[in-house]
Parts: structure tokens; sequence; C-alpha cells
């Protein structure tokens, strides 16, 4: 079983739109940058409730940039699950859309 000490909160950067919803949940582990990114603290989450809140922040983030890592009863952001597969595209202006092949953007 995979201990308490195991369990950190990761951002992927590439994906957060700074909604800021994070640090509103978790604001004694993620601050905002001062475009309003999220900012991790390094420390892991050793905390039962902190690792629960931590889970929440996770399936509340709408861009899916969240992640726990070591976490036995790890969640997956509904945002990510959609967006990652192939059929799916994010335009530039944050819109979700399917690609035909033989159309281009729907």
């Amino acid at each position: 079983m995979t201990s308490h000490a195991e369990v950190r909160l990761v951002v992927d950067g590439s994906r957060c739109d700074g909604h800021g919803i994070c640090a509103l949940v978790l604001p004694e582990m993620i601050s905002l940058d001062t475009w309003g990114f999220a900012t991790l603290a390094s420390e892991p989450l050793v905390d039962a409730r902190l690792i629960a809140r931590a889970r929440r922040v996770v399936r509340a983030c709408p861009a899916g940039a969240l992640t726990l890592v070591g976490d036995p009863r790890a969640v997956t952001s509904p945002v990510r699950s959609s967006v990652t597969s192939t059929s799916s595209l994010r335009h530039p202006t944050g819109q979700l859309g399917t690609v035909d092949k033989n159309e281009g953007e729907l």
C-alpha cells in the first residue's frame, strides 16, 4: 500500500488555463503566479484531509491540468478523459471540436 508521504499534486503547465479554482480550494498547497497560473508547493501531501481536498481539486479543474501522483485512490479529471481522445481537438479559442477526415474541423 502507498503511504501518504508519497502522494504529490502535479500540474501540467501546458494544460493550465489559469482559472484559479485550485488555489481557492487548496490555498496551502497551490498559489497563482502573476498571470493566474497554478504554482504548487513541492512538499508531498501527508494529511488525509489534505489528500481528500487534493482529489477534489483534481476533479474541479476545468482544464484537467492537475494530477495526484502516488495516490492509491487516484482520481482522473473528467476533462482530461474527454479531451485526450484522438478524435477531439482543442480549438485555439479553447472550444472543443471534432475533426472529420474529409471536411476539417466541424
